[in-house]
């Protein structure tokens, strides 16, 4: 779960020596019995005035030139005239489909945005787990390294749970729209299930909904509470923060893409490791006062890419110095400043068709506009629809030999299986950020705590939290509360006895003092340190059910 930069064109080349590259490309074409000479002629042939497209006969010489990599429509014509899908070719050459998701996950931005959960990297290699002996019965919380081990390396397509393919939606709260908090807040990334809509839909009659909705909307997306009410019309109820109560047509003026089912809650601020995560959202100027909804849009995959790039980032609440901004931080992210784009190069993109000439643009535009990468494709013409076939592994870079042919069947009624088919799906690129959303350098199965989600939790963030992330190196709570219910920090305390307690605290005079903010009449619990109890880390994010109570 090592949340280490992804292998790049650029470091591929501190690694390894670029020869290796080509030797590479060269064994992918032997498979097919095609050479670089012959496909050079093949796309002339395939593609007569289309240029773009034509691959150069001094392919390898170029690869050897540093910094030198091939354009989107050259990666393409080497997919159609191989065969082999252009997410292994783009893997090839450094660039991974999946760490579109994985960046955007992670980067703050203004406004709601959809992230893709497909898997285009189904044949890669991640640490997986099997059961440890499960206590019985089950504490109410315990660290994940008592209930699995390490298993090894398995190829994410033998993973007991779809990946390919989902029926859920999983967006980003922004800052300037959490409707919903402080039930969500901005930064949290959520699921949202389209069956639980349609059953919960059927049973909806002019009432308000306690259940928080992913609604789609001519300016955007965003998360809450629904009033319904007639002739098929529905208003958004913001919970806190001064939104305007916006009445909508739903289908026309919009839609309801999935009831809210998960949140994955970050609690601190990830560029700090510190600071509590951003608790007093912004509210847009032209979300607060009452506006006229104008129909959904009809779908952008027609659009010419200068207008989806346009439409899409004014729909982010984006200006081109912000966006440019925000892609310094796609580039760190990557450790590669090929990913960083200038405010003119923004707007020669909106004013201009052509794609940019380098991979490491339309990654970071697709990041920073939250566009589908597919979709982004397609609107440069690139074809994505012919069936091809994946590179075979032993020419592919990074990756391992799986450790077990195929998955073992896990047992019946045990921590892990029984789990995995309670949540249905996590989204993969989670799998990669949750060290970066939690602002630690690095996760490990002890730094997860299995929670019971009780009903009656020593703080409301924590009601319906089945995992929480520590970061054990904040052992010290504050001396004081001077802060508000929602910005104070949370903390994992370690009993005499063995059991854990999850609480906001604060050190007095040598004793953990910690504070219940439950419904009903719970007593501060006073603990002496380091004689009764022991601060084992900070909270610093939270994986927990949002639905209420039936």
């Amino acid at each position: 779960m090592n949340d280490r930069p992804p292998r790049t064109p650029s470091n591929i080349a501190d690694s390894t020596p670029r020869r290796s590259l080509v030797e590479r490309v060269r064994g992918i074409l032997a498979t097919k019995n095609l050479t670089m000479y012959g496909i050079a002629a093949l796309s002339r042939r395939r593609h007569p005035s289309e240029s773009s497209y034509h691959l150069p006969h001094n392919f390898y010489f170029q690869l050897e030139s540093v910094g030198w990599s091939p354009t989107l429509h050259q990666l393409a014509a080497l997919a159609e005239l191989s065969n082999y899908r252009l997410a292994d070719w783009l893997e090839v050459f450094g660039f991974r489909w999946d760490d579109v998701a994985r960046v955007q996950a992670a980067l703050p931005r203004p406004r709601t945005a959809l992230l893709d959960g497909t898997v285009h990297e189904v044949h890669r290699q991640v640490p997986w787990f099997h059961d440890r002996l499960r206590p019985d019965p089950m504490p109410a919380a315990t660290p994940l390294s008592h209930l699995l081990e390490s298993s090894g390396k398995l190829p994410v397509s033998l993973l007991p749970f779809p990946t390919e393919s989902s029926r859920f939606r999983y967006a980003k709260i922004g800052q300037q729209d959490a409707f919903a908090f402080p039930g969500l807040v901005p930064g949290s990334i959520v699921r949202a299930d389209p069956r639980l809509a349609a059953r919960h839909l059927r049973l909806a009659k002019r009432k308000d909904t306690k259940h928080i909705f992913l609604v789609e909307y001519e300016g955007g997306f965003c998360c809450c509470r629904l009033h319904f009410g007639t002739r098929n019309r529905i208003t958004l109820l913001p919970t806190q923060l001064p939104f305007a109560n916006v009445e909508f047509a739903l289908g026309a003026e919009a839609r309801i893409l999935g009831l809210v089912d998960l949140e994955f809650r970050p609690l601190i601020h990830p560029r700090t490791s510190v600071r509590p995560n951003c608790l007093v959202p912004e509210v847009a100027a032209t979300l607060a006062r009452l506006w006229t909804p104008r129909p959904l849009a009809e779908s952008t995959t027609s659009e010419r890419p200068g207008r989806l790039l346009r439409d899409t980032r004014l729909r982010a609440a984006m200006s081109l110095r912000v966006a440019s901004a925000m892609s310094r931080d796609i580039a760190n992210a990557f450790n590669d400043d090929r990913y960083f784009i200038s405010q003119g190069s923004l707007s020669d993109y909106e004013a201009d068709d052509r794609p940019p000439r380098h991979i490491h643009k339309l990654f970071s535009l697709s990041i920073l506009y939250a566009i589908p990468l597919s979709e982004l494709l397609r609107s440069y013409g690139v074809d994505l629809k012919i069936k091809a076939n994946p590179i075979p592994t032993e020419w592919m870079p990074d990756r391992e030999r799986s450790e077990s042919s195929e998955l073992e069947k896990p047992p019946a009624h045990r921590f892990l299986s029984d789990n995995l088919k309670r949540l249905g799906q996590l989204p993969f690129f989670a799998y990669d950020s949750v060290a970066s959303l939690s602002g630690l350098p690095d996760i490990s199965l002890h730094d997860i705590f299995w929670m019971d989600g009780n009903a009656k939790p020593m703080h409301p963030v924590l009601a319906g939290a089945f995992l929480a992330v520590i970061n054990r190196r904040k052992t010290t709570p504050p001396a004081f509360l001077r802060k508000s219910l929602w910005e104070q920090p949370l903390y994992l305390v370690l009993r005499r006895d063995g059991s854990y307690l999850l609480s906001s605290c604060t050190l007095e005079d040598h004793t953990i003092v910690a504070h219940p903010y439950a419904d009903g009449f719970i007593p501060h619990e006073r603990l002496r340190n380091r004689v009764d109890a022991e601060v084992l880390g900070q909270i610093v994010a939270l994986v927990r059910s949002v639905l209420p109570t039936f």
